[in-house]
C-alpha cells in the first residue's frame, strides 16, 4: 500500500477536478485520489470509484512519481507507418506525377520507397498526403448528328 501526502493546494484541485476535468478517465483517477487522502484502503477506493484494484494502485504510483498533472495526461498509442520517412519525397511526387488507380500508386510506392503495401493502406496513405477520392466521370454518348 502507498502512502501519500496532499498539500492543500493538490486536495483543493483534485476536488475541482474530480467534477470539472473534460476527460472522463481524469476525473476517474482524481475520484481515486480523492478517496485516497481521505484515507480509505485500496480495496475501498476500488469499491467506491468503480475502478479495478490495479487501476487504483496505478493512479496512486503515478501521483507519487509525477505529482497531478502526470495523473491528468493521457498517452494515446499512434503507429507510426513506415511511410512516414518518404511522405514529403511522395507527396512531391504524386502532386507532380498524380497516380490513376490505386495499383498504379502502390506501384510507384514500392518503386521509390522499396516497401509494399496493401491497396486499402495505399488509399490511407493518399488521402492523409491531400489526395481525394475521384469518381470516374460518365463518357456522354456520342451526340446524334443534327441533321439540316
Amino acid at each position: 500500500m502507498y502512502h501519500c501526502h496532499f498539500s492543500s493546494e493538490e486536495q483543493a484541485q483534485i476536488r475541482h477536478l474530480r467534477y470539472h476535468h473534460p476527460d472522463p478517465l481524469v476525473r476517474k483517477r482524481m475520484t481515486i485520489l480523492w478517496y485516497k487522502q481521505k484515507g480509505l484502503s485500496h480495496q475501498e477506493i476500488a469499491e467506491n470509484s468503480d475502478a479495478a484494484l490495479n487501476t487504483v494502485t496505478k493512479t496512486i504510483r503515478t501521483f507519487i512519481e509525477k505529482g497531478l498533472s502526470g495523473v491528468e495526461e493521457r498517452n494515446f498509442y499512434y503507429p507510426k507507418s513506415k511511410l512516414d520517412p518518404h511522405r514529403s519525397k511522395l507527396t512531391a511526387y504524386f502532386k507532380e506525377h498524380p497516380p490513376q488507380t490505386l495499383k498504379e500508386a502502390a506501384a510507384e510506392i514500392e518503386r521509390l520507397t522499396g516497401l509494399s503495401f496493401t491497396l486499402s493502406h495505399v488509399r490511407n496513405f493518399l488521402l492523409s498526403i491531400g489526395f481525394s477520392r475521384k469518381k470516374p466521370e460518365s463518357v456522354p454518348d456520342k451526340l446524334a448528328e443534327v441533321s439540316e
